[in-house]
């Protein structure tokens, strides 16, 4: 074999030669950089990954006091809200209230919210597969006319699904493809109420039920985007129910297989209390179905009242409301028990 090494170097020898250039390409390898007046540039480094975000609870330290309804000026027969014309009504309705909460629930703060029935179920068509008419419909900017005049208010809207003859996943898919969910004062609630039974036209008749697998893919979801989205709050999410497995008055289990609900750690999931009747009979349901011995995944509760109101003629009702002595534990339900844990979210409708 040839020795090729002798000819190697007699080529390095003639480029230094002739070339200094060939010194300098192989000295930027290995000498710092130097600038126009002779000092030594340093390198640029690779940029830090960021900080990582742990969101703040909003439960831990307030209540949440909302007001639900289809919308301002719209179908008070649905909630509350519908009777108020704009803000400054509600501002002046839910004052006393929050005053009142405040005085009964040690050391938190209190956060009214606007509880919005964003997709509500109806009978289904052709037109309507998913049997739900959603708020867009009425109320095109629902950022502009709820979302951010609520946040400058230092408040919070719930937007609340009735699934219809969709699902969890899918409805809480839509509201993060809408961008509702990246403001930090937006909270969601699913009602299995209205999940559309197979074979059925009507959601609601007979009551719907949800799986607790389909709540955790949803929690799942959210505690995904609350890390994805670095936001500096745990998204809220409230579950409606009035059947469970530990009351089985003959209402369905409307939360199916309800002890694998799991724990996320972005989110906050409240157990809803919902449904209207007497007074005992809602404190003994509302203790079982938040029963932290019987779900111990249990750390936040809600109870929703439902008040007379003058164009609902078939007496859905309470009968009588709680009030906030009763509904905060200080004094019994009338010929009832006392709730066993204050609830961390009340809805008045």
């Amino acid at each position: 074999m040839r020795q090729r090494f002798p000819l190697l170097i007699v080529c390095i020898s003639f480029c230094l030669a002739v070339n200094p250039a060939c010194t300098s390409r192989v000295d930027s390898q290995s000498q710092p950089a130097v600038d126009s007046q002779g000092r030594t540039a340093s390198r640029p480094q690779p940029e830090a990954p960021p900080e990582p975000v742990k969101p703040a609870s909003i439960l831990s330290e307030n209540t949440l006091f909302t007001v639900y309804g289809r919308s301002f000026n719209v179908a008070p027969i649905l909630g509350r809200l519908g009777a108020y014309r704009h803000f400054e009504d509600m501002e002046r309705d839910v004052r006393p209230w929050v005053k009142g909460i405040g005085e009964r629930h040690d050391k938190k703060g209190v956060i009214p919210a606007l509880h919005l029935i964003y997709a509500m179920a109806t009978p289904c068509t052709p037109k309507l597969a998913d049997c739900l008419l959603y708020l867009e419909g009425r109320v095109p900017d629902i950022v502009g006319s709820y979302i951010e005049p609520a946040a400058k208010r230092g408040w919070m809207v719930v937007l609340d699904t009735q699934i219809g003859n969709s699902n969890p996943v899918q409805q809480v898919k839509r509201m993060i493809e809408k961008g509702y969910l990246k403001y930090e004062n937006v909270a969601l609630a699913l009602d299995p109420e209205f999940h559309l039974r197979p074979g059925r036209q009507r959601p609601g008749i007979p009551i719907g039920t949800i799986k607790a697998s389909q709540v955790n893919e949803v929690q799942q979801m959210l505690d995904d985007y609350v890390r994805e989205q670095r936001l500096q709050k745990k998204k809220v999410l409230i579950v409606h129910q009035f059947g469970d497995s530990n009351v089985d008055d003959g209402v369905p289990f409307m939360i199916e297989n309800k002890k694998e609900l799991k724990v996320f750690e972005n989110v906050e999931m409240v157990i809803d209390m919902d449904g209207l009747g007497k007074q005992a009979v809602k404190v003994v349901k509302y203790n079982k179905i938040t029963d932290a011995k019987a779900y111990p995944f249990i750390k936040f509760r809600a109870m929703k009242i439902f008040f007379p109101n003058r164009w609902e003629k078939h007496g859905h009702y309470d009968k009588p409301p709680l009030n906030l002595d009763q509904l905060f534990g200080v004094k019994p339900a009338r010929n009832g028990p006392k709730i066993e844990a204050k609830p961390d979210v009340l809805i008045i409708a």
